[in-house]
């Protein structure tokens, strides 16, 4: 299936697994693996551990105890301890998994761009570097996620505010004064129609990258237990 691969599969388990779980399990679970998402690239390995974290938290529950009691009470020190056995892959783990969304709505309001009655093409630069700023707000983001969380046990609450509200700026300039100042000196246009030809080639090859990638990461670290032969 286009759409379908090992990654998607153990996702789709993982979101039926996690709403048996109590509401203090649910929310751990998600603060754990939210975190996780600054840590490392790859969506595979973050759903292999929310698999786990889902079936202790289970069993946790049937002792009367929470997962948050089971990984000794703070999120954070559990989430550093963690981090050297991640495999921090690349960006284009993050690629895949995003990109195609990414771009299906983007072309989604080309389409309704390129039918209004007064519609005018798109700056030609913007649209083709388009792919590649996010990629690059993608590397700024983890890189201030992983900095927050040190900073936040190191120093506290305030100061890892204080270091969001700088990515915050970062994600500001990026997205209105790089364009304004920049982008935007080059005049040359696409239509919306072509627009959308570009950024559908993106989309689909993104979802191929994302099949053959994950499926290699399944095959590598499967998160199905082998059948038993006799």
């Amino acid at each position: 299936m286009l759409f379908q691969n090992q990654y998607t599969i153990l996702k789709k388990a993982n979101d039926l697994s996690v709403q048996t779980l109590n509401t203090d399990n649910r929310a751990t679970v998600k603060d754990i693996c939210d975190r996780l998402r600054g840590m490392t690239w790859n969506q595979y390995e973050i759903e292999r551990i929310r698999k786990d974290l889902i079936d202790i938290s289970a069993r946790c529950e049937l002792e009367g105890r929470t997962l948050q009691e089971e990984i000794g009470g703070d999120p954070d020190v559990f989430l550093l301890e963690l981090a050297p056995d991640l495999p921090r892959g690349t960006p284009l783990d993050d690629v895949c998994i995003w990109y195609p969304r990414f771009f299906l709505y983007m072309i989604a309001l080309n389409v309704l761009g390129a039918l209004m009655p007064n519609s005018q093409d798109l700056n030609l630069v913007r649209v083709l570097t388009a792919p590649f700023q996010l990629m690059l707000w993608l590397l700024v983001w983890a890189w201030f996620q992983r900095c927050a969380l040190k900073i936040k046990i190191r120093y506290g609450l305030w100061p890892q505010v204080l270091c969001y509200v700088v990515m915050l700026g970062c994600f500001v300039l990026s997205c209105f004064f790089l364009p304004a100042y920049g982008i935007q000196q080059f005049p040359a246009t696409i239509s919306c129609w072509g627009a959308c030809a570009y950024q559908l080639l993106w989309a689909i090859g993104c979802q191929f990258w994302q099949n053959f990638h994950y499926n290699r990461c399944a095959a590598r670290h499967p998160w199905q237990e082998a059948p038993h032969t006799t």
